[in-house]
Order: C-alpha cells, then sequence, then structure tokens
C-alpha cells in the first residue's frame, strides 16, 4: 500500500490524451464491474510500471464515465442539482462492493457529470463509508440549502 496519492487530474489527462487508444478507452467503459477492469490491458495502460490494486481498479473503472473540470461541484451536488432521488443516492451509500460502484458509475453517466478529479478521484482512492457518507451529506446540504428552501 503506497503512502503517496496519484494525481488524479494526470490520470484524467492520460486516459482523456489522443495518445491513450481509442479501443483501451472503449474496453474501459465496457467493464461492467470494477474486477473486469483488471483483465484489460487499458488498465495496465493507464498505470504504467506499478502493480495496480483494488484503488486503481476503482479509478480506472470510474475514469471513463465524466469529464474534469477544477472547482467543479462536488458530485453529491450535482446529484442534487440533476434531480436525482434521495432513494438513488441511498442505494449507493447502503450497497456494499461492487455494486455500490456499479451503482455509482450508472448516477455519473447518466448526470454526465463533470468532477473536479483532484476531488472525486480522493474520494474514490478512500472509497469506504465515510467517503460514501460525504457523498449523501453532499447531496443533502445542496439539496435542502436555505436559500433553496425545502422545496423538492
Amino acid at each position: 500500500m503506497s503512502a503517496e496519492l496519484p494525481d488524479f487530474v494526470a490520470l484524467k489527462m492520460r486516459y482523456d490524451n489522443e495518445n491513450f487508444p481509442t479501443g483501451a478507452r472503449a474496453e474501459l467503459r465496457r467493464a461492467a464491474e470494477p474486477d473486469d477492469v483488471a483483465l484489460t490491458p487499458a488498465f495496465y495502460r493507464l498505470f504504467p510500471g506499478q502493480k495496480p490494486d483494488d484503488r486503481h481498479l476503482r479509478l480506472a473503472f470510474l475514469l471513463p464515465c465524466c469529464k474534469h473540470a477544477a472547482k467543479a461541484k462536488s458530485f453529491g451536488a450535482q446529484l442534487a442539482e440533476a434531480n436525482v432521488t434521495e432513494a438513488r443516492v441511498l442505494q449507493v451509500a447502503r450497497s456494499h462492493a461492487p455494486l455500490d460502484l456499479v451503482q455509482l458509475r450508472r448516477l455519473m453517466t447518466h448526470i454526465e457529470s463533470t468532477v473536479d478529479w483532484s476531488e472525486f478521484g480522493r474520494m474514490v482512492w478512500y472509497w469506504n463509508d465515510r467517503a460514501k457518507r460525504q457523498l449523501v451529506e453532499d447531496f443533502y446540504i445542496a439539496r435542502f440549502n436555505p436559500v433553496k428552501g425545502d422545496k423538492k
């Protein structure tokens, strides 16, 4: 387990770079579960010279599903703005691996999210109950903020 965090923005840029093969991107998009990613050459192209673990699998599984923008709103806030139901957000938080990431990926694709990979990547890297709780908190804070009111 390495103590250093990867550069999540650089990873997204590597994935989006025109030198990264289109077929490799398609392999990652077609993966049904995070473990399926480990059986693709694209996964090892993303992390050259490294021995990837489950954290890398999570990143590679979610990388194709959203764009990067510095200082983008949190993913939870984006879910609230897109009027995603509470049940779908809570389904992600209450699910266990690998279903939690599959559900998260579906939400990402559904709302066509643009995230700040420096923050979102950290959440995915440390994906656990605390990260799920942060996602839910961001959702509810954005959904029921005092300025907007409790209208939904």
